[in-house]
């Protein structure tokens, strides 16, 4: 008897065992999927921080850079507006002109050109970019075609000024001083053409300051996340159709400082239209190159490398899925008084659409894809607080 109690005891130990090796291994998984939870977590915790604090300095920098920058909206606009990467793939050239690429030349492209009526027809007011049109230096029958060619900055304003509201045949020269501007029969319309297109995603945003020194400009761009699996690629068709989930989709900001360095955009060549109080010339803000940008021989004048200057607002762990921007109004109101519909004679807004979800960095850690995250703001455009 005093056996079969010692045998059963010895049973009764092992299922304890056993008992105890369960809770006990039961209770490392548990403890490890807490430390895996926590991580989780705190991951998670870390996104959403992120989202909302980048979301914010970037509606930040909208509201506080500037006012829309119609200038450089109606550059785009007769340019091309094809994008690829979600951003416009053809440079405005930031109104910088060069010859054959070389930015420091005595040679530069075209001078502004102006808009007046004809002798027999009235000049409409939607502009001259394809026709009523002519330049300051030859006064002459000629009308160019501007379209598809990159314009010069204040161009846009121009747009709305009749220099032959008599419609005369006189060459547009009424004093005959060879050139069609600064004569009696030079008429402000006050109408004119649309900057962009109304109630349309735009792709990018464009902003200036009070002063118009500085430019703000604003943009959507995906490249290959670099944490992405190694079999996966980032591959983006003719229909700008991406695979969001093998790239890493971001918001990027780019600054301009205006300088009056004349068409030659060269400060110490002294000519005849430099320090008129008109900027004539863009450069990158010393902020993204760490240059001076006292003289051209230390600076960077904004051109098609101005792509190498763009900076990200959200850090890498944020992959910004959806990028929207949709200003208004299309027309500035400065020029555009004169019409009388009043829904384009408003204080311009911008409003934007984000999209956030975590990029390949941060979905290692979280073990998953991660909530996408929608952010909606209407921003109210004033150049008074503009930086």
């Amino acid at each position: 008897m005093i056996l079969k109690n010692k045998a059963f005891t010895l049973v009764e130990i092992m299922i304890w065992i056993l008992i105890v090796s369960i809770v006990v291994i039961s209770w490392f998984d548990a403890f490890a999927k807490i430390g895996i939870w926590k991580i989780n977590l705190i991951e998670k915790t870390n996104m959403q921080k992120d989202s909302f604090y980048f979301s914010e300095k970037l509606f930040q920098i909208i509201k506080e850079w500037g006012t829309i920058d119609y200038e450089e909206y109606f550059n785009r606009n007769v340019l091309w507006t094809t994008f690829w990467s979600w951003h416009y793939n053809i440079s405005s050239w930031f109104w910088n002109f060069w010859w054959w690429w070389i930015f420091w030349t005595t040679t530069y492209w075209n001078s502004y050109y102006y808009c007046r009526s004809n002798n027999w027809t009235k000049m409409w007011t939607s502009g001259c970019v394809t026709s009523f049109n002519d330049n300051d230096w030859n006064p002459d029958l000629d009308v160019n075609n501007y379209s598809w060619v990159q314009q010069r900055y204040w161009e846009y304003s121009y747009q709305f000024i009749d220099y032959n509201s008599n419609f005369d045949a006189d060459l547009w020269d009424e004093d005959s001083d060879l050139k069609v501007i600064w004569d009696d029969d030079d008429e402000f319309l006050w109408d004119g053409p649309n900057a962009f297109t109304s109630w349309t995603d735009i792709k990018e945003l464009y902003l200036i300051s009070w002063d118009k020194k500085t430019r703000t400009l604003i943009r959507w761009n995906v490249n290959v996340d670099p944490n992405k699996p190694t079999a996966s690629t980032c591959s983006i068709n003719a229909s700008n159709v991406i695979t969001w989930s093998w790239c890493i989709w971001t918001v990027e900001f780019l600054k301009l400082e205006g300088v009056d360095w004349w068409m030659d955009h060269i400060a110490t060549s002294v000519d005849s239209t430099q320090n008129d109080w008109l900027i004539d010339t863009w450069l990158i803000d010393k902020q993204f190159t760490w240059m001076t940008n006292v003289d051209e021989t230390t600076s960077v004048v904004a051109g098609s490398d101005g792509n190498s200057y763009w900076k990200p607002i959200f850090p890498t762990g944020i992959n910004v899925t959806e990028f929207r921007v949709y200003p208004y109004p299309n027309v500035d109101s400065k020029y555009f008084w004169k019409n009388p519909n009043p829904s384009t004679n408003i204080s311009p807004y911008v409003i934007v659409n984000l999209k956030i979800k975590p990029s390949w960095e941060t979905r290692k850690k979280l073990k998953n894809e991660g909530r996408e995250i929608n952010f909606n703001s209407t921003i109210n455009l004033t150049d008074i607080y503009s930086k």
